[in-house]
């Protein structure tokens, strides 16, 4: 999964349902491991949705909005798309979604 799909998905994602209209410069993307502690952490509601082993790679995007906001979401990717998101606001877990 390449970096700029998880940067236009975080960016589409933050204006549909959280209504924040980042610019594209303003959104910081990172690789991250599978095996990261925030993932770690909620690896108990992806049990039994999907199967780990289509994971391919992790990222993690930020964006701080105009308002003082800080948004971070963390993607799980198999190579085809998404398979979890974990969005946080100013470190507070206040979204995830699980795709099949």
């Amino acid at each position: 999964m390449e970096e700029i799909f998880v940067k236009e998905w975080f960016t589409k994602q933050l204006r549909q349902i959280f209504h924040v209209y980042p610019q594209a410069s303003n959104v910081a993307i990172e690789v991250i491991d599978l095996k990261h502690p925030d993932l770690e952490r909620y690896m108990h509601l992806m049990k039994n949705q999907w199967n780990l082993k289509l994971a391919t790679s992790a990222y993690s995007c930020t964006h701080d909005d105009i308002r003082g906001n800080h948004w971070e979401a963390y993607f799980i990717c198999k190579e085809t798309g998404v398979l979890f998101e974990l969005w946080k606001k100013n470190d507070e877990v206040i979204a995830y979604e699980m795709y099949k």
